[in-house]
């Protein structure tokens, strides 16, 4: 009778995820210049060999990373506004998923909020001007068109309606407002609102 052997099979992609996780919550817990490739493998469990075959090196980690939250927060985002119609609906969706997002992944909003991105990373810009953020903007200008939001800066009153939902997200992540944002989100958003209603 033959030994039957079973091959280990290691999904890439899964592995990849794990590294990622752990790299963000590391980055945000002690910043990114005081993690190494060493403390990596220590969390995510995962080898030198392999997190260098993945990624190359920890800049590319890094900017794997930056790419990869924007782009589900941003996919997140778009599947949320599918039934939205009015500006008011659309910027809610925001919210909503920004309060569902510190509840639920809060290494992952205090990477978006915390993380100085610019200091380690040449040529990527600041977390506002990336595409969810400038999306944010173009639904404020639509406002603007259909006489939903006030006449004005349209780049202004995004950032008045951004700066309303995103602070509570960042007092929430520091313990300073403790108590669940889906309490309170119906209040933040519509003082959000009242901000650039027409």
């Amino acid at each position: 009778m033959f030994a039957v052997h079973k091959t280990r099979t290691i999904n890439p992609e899964a592995k990849a995820e794990r590294v990622l996780a752990c790299a963000r919550q590391l980055f945000v817990e002690k910043g990114y210049h005081r993690v190494s490739i060493p403390d990596i493998v220590k969390s995510s469990g995962v080898s030198t060999g392999a997190i260098y075959n993945l990624f190359g090196s920890k800049e590319q980690l890094a900017r794997t990373l930056h790419n990869k939250t924007l782009d589900q927060f941003q996919t997140d985002f778009l599947e949320r506004l599918g039934h939205c119609t009015s500006t008011f609906e659309k910027l809610s969706a925001f919210a909503h998923l920004v309060f569902d997002l510190t509840e639920a992944d809060p290494a992952t909003m205090q990477y978006m909020l915390f993380m100085r991105h610019t200091e380690f990373m040449d040529g990527m810009g600041p977390v506002c001007l990336t595409e969810p953020f400038r999306l944010i903007r173009e639904i404020v200008k639509e406002g603007m068109a259909t006489g939903e939001v006030k006449q004005g800066d349209y780049f202004a009153a995004a950032v008045s309606y951004t700066g309303a939902i995103l602070r509570p997200a960042q007092l929430h992540l520091e313990c300073v407002l403790p108590q669940p944002l889906k309490e309170m989100a119906e209040e933040f958003i519509n003082n959000a609102w009242a901000a650039i209603k027409a």
